[in-house]
């Protein structure tokens, strides 16, 4: 009996036995490949204008960022004081337009020989606004062209705009002048001396009103498309 234990322990001992069936190997330790190391390394993909990967710096990125374009526009800064006289110069602008209507309609009842007192005091009062207006206008106009003149955007029609308002001007001087120029020294008032003498006081006058309104025109939509 002692031989069959015998037999039992030696095969149970012995170093090249088998393990029991329930032990887990234990796993090898992982070794990364180069497959493994290349996928988690940065891959540089070249640009689809089809530029050489030299030309991509990644290194350095201020070399990627854009550089200024020197035809790109400048900004323009204006003040404050730039846009008031702006608002001012619009609402003159807008007010002068009644007051070309009704002197107008004044002018062509005294030219048709219609010399009453109140027509005359209208049109003598409705002549001081236009001037009044006229200088605030120019003023603030030519204030304003001086302060825009570096900046591109619209230097054309601003110019042209200017160009026209300075005509208009001369034109109601020399209006002023005719007119004064048409009284009767002896007697007091607007009292013409003939209509013959009061043709180059109108046709002054509506020429002068006509350069101002396509003045205007040209900067105010639908005209100005920009």
């Amino acid at each position: 009996m002692l031989l069959p234990l015998a037999l039992v322990g030696s095969l149970t001992l012995a170093p090249g036995g088998n393990r029991p069936s329930d032990s887990i190997p234990k796993p090898a330790l992982f070794r990364p490949t180069l497959e493994s190391v290349a996928i988690t390394m940065p891959r540089v993909v070249a640009p689809s204008g089809g530029a050489p990967l030299s030309n991509v710096a990644l290194s350095n990125p201020a070399a990627t960022s854009a550089e200024p374009d020197p035809s790109s526009p400048q900004v323009i800064e204006y003040s404050n004081a730039y846009y008031t006289r702006l608002q001012i110069h619009k609402w003159v602008s807008i007010a002068m337009i009644p007051l070309f209507a009704g002197e107008w309609v004044v002018g062509e009842k005294m030219y048709r020989g219609n010399s009453s007192r109140s027509l005359r005091l209208a049109h003598q009062w409705m002549a001081v606004g236009i001037s009044g207006l006229f200088v605030v206008n120019t003023v603030t106009g030519l204030w304003n062209l001086i302060a825009a003149r570096h900046d591109p955007y619209g230097r054309t029609r601003r110019t042209i705009h200017g160009a026209l308002m300075l005509l208009a001007d001369a034109g109601f001087v020399a209006t002023s002048l005719t007119g004064h120029r048409n009284r009767t020294g002896a007697q007091k008032g607007f009292v013409f001396q003939g209509v013959r003498n009061l043709a180059p006081h109108r046709n002054l006058a509506i020429a002068s009103m006509a350069t101002t309104l396509v003045s205007i025109a040209i900067m105010i939509p639908p005209f100005r498309k920009d």
